[in-house]
């Protein structure tokens, strides 16, 4: 009697450890309309969102690596789902449970699809080494529930990819970066597209099985844009490049989507619904302040309608 109690107990304790009831999280990879605080652990980046009006409408009032006023694009998707809101991949406070309860959120302010996106920020996280420390998350994971329910865990998730417009606005269209004078619009598009393609197969031989990939807002209408122009508009052949990348990200994802097994990849546009706000703000009953906080708001419309 007292032996079968002893075994009951040991598989009681046992049992966490090498199983899991593991809930259904989110992975987020992306750039600052996604970040909630990495780059506020890179010391030497100069992407940081540590100015006083960011973060006012959220949590206490203070900066907390948001680069808005309140919800970021990967909170307004979890909220949306009903999903928990990651947290960021360099909180020093992340663990295993953290991560089996929340997901991780490896999104970077300044990072961008190309490696080399960003440079003059110093330090950013791009979207091939976000996709690797993805991998030492599996590896942790793993290690603490099993192989086996880990690959459930990770096929369960949710995964969101967001960014882009630094590969145009801190690369492409600046002269510093090589890019700038090795490729022409299109070969760029093509640069990225081939590129990307590579990161999502990537994601998806770790397990990604649902995956939204977002497209870019009207970025010709950024204020880093709208000072081009003698006139403070936005900048037509920017926002030509933002709508050509969307075109052509769309038929990317819905090919992997089709080729790579079990994968559901759906490609989520918010370009028209953030340029209305930006060309008829009187239809809609408010004023909104930063473009970051017109594409969170675009975001949120998209996936409410």
């Amino acid at each position: 009697m007292k032996t079968t109690l002893l075994i009951t107990l040991l598989l009681l304790v046992l049992l966490p450890i090498h199983g899991c009831q593991c809930k259904i999280v989110q992975f987020i990879f992306g750039d600052s309309l996604s970040d909630v605080g990495n780059n506020m652990n890179l010391p030497k980046s100069l992407a940081q969102a540590s100015l006083p009006w960011y973060g006012i409408d959220f949590g206490n009032g203070l900066p907390n690596g948001r680069f808005t006023n309140g919800r970021t694009v990967a909170d307004i998707i979890g909220d949306h789902s009903g999903l928990p809101r990651p947290p960021p991949f360099l909180d020093s406070s992340l663990s295993e449970d953290v991560i089996l309860s929340n997901g991780v959120n490896f999104a970077s302010g300044g990072g961008g699809i190309l490696n080399e996106t960003g440079g003059l920020f110093i330090q950013r996280i791009s979207l091939s080494r976000q996709i690797e420390l993805f991998q030492g998350t599996q590896q942790l994971i793993a290690d603490k529930i099993g192989k086996e329910e880990a690959d459930k865990f990770f096929q369960d998730g949710r995964y969101v990819v967001a960014l882009g417009s630094n590969d145009f606005i801190n690369n492409y269209l600046m002269p510093v970066y090589s890019d700038s004078w090795k490729y022409n619009d299109q070969t760029f598009i093509d640069y990225l597209m081939e590129t990307l393609g590579a990161q999502l197969k990537v994601l998806h031989s770790l397990g990604a099985r649902q995956l939204m990939v977002f497209g870019l807002g009207p970025m010709g209408c950024i204020p880093l844009q709208r000072v081009l122009s003698s006139s403070g508009g936005c900048q037509d052949r920017t926002n030509k490049l933002a709508l050509s990348f969307n075109k052509a990200t769309d038929q990317l994802v819905t090919g992997l989507s089709a080729q790579l097994a079990n994968a559901s990849f759906k490609f989520g546009d918010a370009y028209d619904v953030v340029n209305d706000l930006i060309t008829n703000p009187k239809k809609h009953g408010t004023i909104l302040f930063g473009f970051h906080h017109l594409i969170f708001w675009g975001v949120f419309h998209f996936l409410d309608g």
